[in-house]
């Protein structure tokens, strides 16, 4: 039977045998942690805002899916994860990666469910934070922009560095982090997050109340609003930190291990690498994130706009981009396109207009916003990333060398002046 969801909650279908565990505020999971709110949800999982009972600390508790569990090697990677972040390492892109705590297994009537508890994140790359700078379009402060784009490479670098494989590098896998979200009391936290909405657990078609069940919590909780965690991450320009998360498509990688079937990813092809589309990659490797990497980058500095752009979704239109900006495709790939002709005649030579215009840095780097030194920088770092063959591609320690010094840095002067007008204008006041 099909349900109406109500808003900012999931849907009760979610809850089934092999769909999301039922929780409740109050519930404690795993006689440790303690639930206090809900940070998130969505079909194959939920996160909570949770008390470690032990450690007297809070954290984030993210709990997948059981058909979702069954198939995936997030709790893997997140072990992985953990025993590498609790090694001595001063690599600078440790700080990048969200910090694991702790991996389970729990129970219920819904089937087994994998269990990682974390540190506290803010909001993805993909909100429009940059009204709070003063940017009525969304957009952020260049020099926040690199220093962001500076943190996802090191980030890369360091997982890379761990042996594994991220798999699924895109905005949303990107948060802004505050370390007073996770040495908070109770009492801040409180002052942050709103005290969540219960609701029913949704009605259905015909209006009426969803009965219980022991597949059901007793009732949904909301999201807490945003704005207080925007304004504590975003509070000081020359501090902004962000992490890389999500590692549901992550892999541990094998150099010498390949696969019969061509390997699958759930990574939106307008950031995915030739060998992805075409089908040719048998295990996964550094190098697939490395080419996600550079399109990120690119999406970080230029307003979330990506350099193979499909309006439609279609491989034709992101393969096509990569023909117009970067140049033929290797025989293997050029000739299996089967939609080539729709933009190249016999002779190669596109259909489309006159390319000469266009360049490796993808779209042309305002020179207002960037110097000459670091538009040659740039450009030179995404030829370097967008090499069609995997082995050409630099690795991810030659992309942190390659991205210009000044990036690690921050002007306060463009960013302080718009924060000022959001703390004003929402008197928000950050302990």
């Amino acid at each position: 039977m099909g349900y109406s969801p109500r808003p900012a909650t999931e849907s009760a279908n979610y809850y089934r045998e092999g769909g999301l565990h039922p929780i409740n505020i109050g519930d404690t999971i795993n006689e440790r942690y303690h639930v206090r709110n809900k940070l998130g949800f969505g079909a194959s999982s939920t996160i909570w805002l949770v008390e470690d009972l032990t450690l007297k600390r809070f954290a984030s508790l993210k709990v997948i899916a059981a058909d979702v569990s069954a198939v995936s090697s997030e709790i893997h990677i997140a072990r992985r994860l953990k025993s590498q972040q609790e090694k001595p390492d001063s690599h600078p892109g440790k700080e990048h990666v969200m910090r694991i705590f702790d991996a389970f297994v729990v129970v219920g009537p819904n089937g087994t469910h994998h269990c990682i508890v974390a540190e506290i994140l803010g909001i993805n790359l993909v909100e429009d934070v940059g009204e709070f700078y003063g940017d009525d379009k969304g957009h952020l402060p260049l020099d926040v922009s690199k220093r962001v784009a500076a943190q996802v490479a090191l980030g890369v670098a360091y997982l890379h560095k761990c042996g594994i494989v991220h798999g699924d590098l895109q905005l949303k896998n990107v948060l802004f982090h505050s370390p007073k979200l996770s040495n908070a009391s109770l009492e801040e936290l409180t002052g942050i997050y709103e005290e969540p909405l219960l609701e029913p657990i949704g009605y259905r078609k015909d209006c009426t109340p969803v009965p219980p069940s022991v597949h059901l919590p007793r009732e949904v909780a909301t999201v807490p609003y945003q704005l207080p965690i925007i304004g504590l991450c975003l509070s000081s320009p020359n501090d902004i930190h962000v992490k890389i998360c999500d590692f549901g498509e992550a892999s541990i990688y094998r150099p010498k291990y390949r696969i019969e079937k061509p390997f699958k990813t759930r990574l939106p092809h307008i950031l995915a690498a030739p060998e992805i589309i075409f089908g040719d990659i048998t295990s996964p490797a550094p190098s697939m994130d490395i080419w996600a990497l550079g399109v990120l980058l690119y999406m970080i500095l230029h307003n979330k706009r990506t350099p193979f752009f499909s309006e439609s979704g279609e491989d034709k239109e992101v393969v096509r981009w990569m023909a117009v900006l970067l140049g033929k495709l290797p025989d293997k790939w050029w000739t299996r396109w089967a939609e080539r002709s729709e933009y190249f005649d016999d002779n190669d030579v596109y259909l489309w207009g006159d390319t000469q215009h266009l360049n490796l840095n993808l779209g042309g780097i305002p020179s207002e916003d960037y110097s000459e030194e670091e538009a040659d920088a740039f450009g030179g770092l995404l030829g370097k990333i967008f090499q069609y063959e995997p082995e050409d591609r630099i690795d991810a320690e030659e992309v942190v060398r390659l991205i210009p010094r000044s990036w690690k840095g921050c002007n306060e002067k463009e960013t302080d002046n718009g924060l000022a007008r959001f703390h004003e204008a929402m008197n928000l006041v950050l302990w």
